[in-house]
């Protein structure tokens, strides 16, 4: 009788939850638990507080820093690496075949020419060469990737989305955000384009506001404080920086809509967050945000300020003419990803990686 095959899943980003990595983990290894994983063997490599937290039938080891200074001899069917990022590795001298979730490459979607993004690109084309398989999270990764980098043929390529981490929450109506604002959600970084948003917020009504959502450097902040006093709107501004997930419900809850101009993503979770509460999302029409806002989100199609605002004041008189049907609509959206599917697709594939030869 055939052993069960033994999954190694590097879970050490599970130390902050703060952050997408952690969050994309603690989802992931709470749906396993969910689910029928008798077929396999699971070891979860985490931090000690997460031990035993994805049922015990799994097996846990203490993730430790100094363990990335240190390959791993012990020989497992499959590695997991749920980042290409990760410097926790399996030894060479061992054949486990390792699976690398890609869930961006954004140095590479922009034509830069240095030797910081060339280190990039040499870094993920070595975790390629060693992989059995790659997941990507939107189709638009999976065709980036492949356009850029060497693929080789006996690599098995899946895309398989993120999941949705408030798909169970309700909605939170409060009056403390009872007044009529715009949400911009994302920590602030060039290629996320909030700056478009100061100059377009002087085409909107008055009493519309603007409120950030992010982790914001006070460099950063004194930017977009300068550019909204420029275009006269620094009273209507609210830089909120980094809140709590109940504080970011109720943002989500409350606001007219997400405005999210972004250039670039591996994937768009604010987007999916949004649409979960049947807010109206307005989006860039770039990269992968058209396959996660799909016919349910508005687009932004260029960054001229009065266009911009015009697309916002068109969505949200649709919205006003049947909010009802138009809340269903982005519900539904929403629901396409769902951490339950996403969880069942890795097992899956975790079983068809273990069975190469």
């Amino acid at each position: 009788m055939r052993e069960k095959p033994t999954v190694f899943l590097d879970f050490h980003y599970l130390k902050n939850l703060n952050k997408g990595f952690g969050q994309y983990c603690y989802n992931l290894g709470k749906n396993f638990s969910k689910l029928p994983t008798s077929n396999l063997k699971l070891t979860y490599y985490l931090p000690l507080k997460f031990i035993n937290k994805f049922g015990k039938n799994a097996r846990y080891r203490f993730a430790f820093d100094f363990h990335r200074y240190f390959n791993f001899n012990k020989q497992y069917d499959v590695w997991h690496s749920t980042t290409h990022l990760s410097r926790v590795e399996p030894s060479e001298k061992n054949n486990s075949k390792i699976i690398y979730t890609i869930h961006d490459a954004i140095f590479s979607i922009f034509d830069r020419d240095n030797e910081a993004t060339r280190k990039h690109y040499k870094q993920l084309q070595e975790k390629i060469n060693k992989a059995s398989a790659l997941v990507y999270i939107s189709e638009f990764t999976k065709n980036n990737v492949q356009k850029k980098f060497e693929i080789p043929p006996h690599i098995l390529e899946y895309v398989i989305y993120n999941g949705n981490p408030l798909e169970d929450q309700q909605p939170i109506i409060s009056e403390k955000y009872g007044f009529n604002y715009l949400l911009s959600v994302g920590e602030f970084r060039g290629y996320k384009n909030q700056k478009t948003l100061i100059p377009m917020l002087s085409f909107l009504p008055q009493d519309l506001k603007l409120i950030f959502v992010g982790r914001c450097s006070e460099k950063k902040k004194e930017e977009i404080l300068k550019l909204a006093e420029k275009h006269t709107v620094k009273d209507r501004i609210i830089i909120k920086g980094t809140v709590s997930e109940k504080e970011k419900i109720e943002l989500y809850s409350n606001a007219k809509a997400l405005v999210h101009p972004s250039l670039a993503e591996g994937f768009g979770l604010p987007v999916v967050e949004a649409m979960t509460f049947g807010t109206p999302v307005i989006i860039s029409n770039k990269t992968s945000l058209p396959e996660v806002g799909g016919k349910a989100a508005q687009y932004f199609e260029n960054y001229e300020p009065e266009n911009m605002a015009n697309v916002v004041k068109n969505t949200l008189k649709d919205f006003q003419l049947n909010p009802e049907n138009y809340k269903k609509s982005l519900q539904n959206q929403a629901q396409k990803f769902s951490w339950k599917n996403t969880a069942k697709q890795y097992l899956t594939v975790y079983q068809e990686v273990a069975n190469l030869k």
